[in-house]
């Protein structure tokens, strides 16, 4: 099962999180994506995805590793 960094919207500013840890906040939800893809790509593991969660708690893939 992947490890997954997740993004989402939280008291009106964008964050990601990886195994509990919060990092943010950041000005635009692109600019929390970048951020936790090139978190994701430094952690060179090879079953990792990035997550966009919305608030009604549905998920989208929008990176993993090729």
């Amino acid at each position: 099962m992947a490890n997954h960094y997740v993004v989402a919207e939280q008291d009106r500013a964008w964050h990601y999180s990886f195994k509990g840890a919060l990092v943010g906040p950041y000005t635009s939800k692109q600019a929390a994506i970048d951020a936790a893809i090139q978190q994701a790509q430094a952690s060179g593991d090879g079953d990792i995805e990035v997550v966009v969660r919305d608030a009604d708690m549905r998920s989208e893939t929008v990176w993993r590793p090729k």
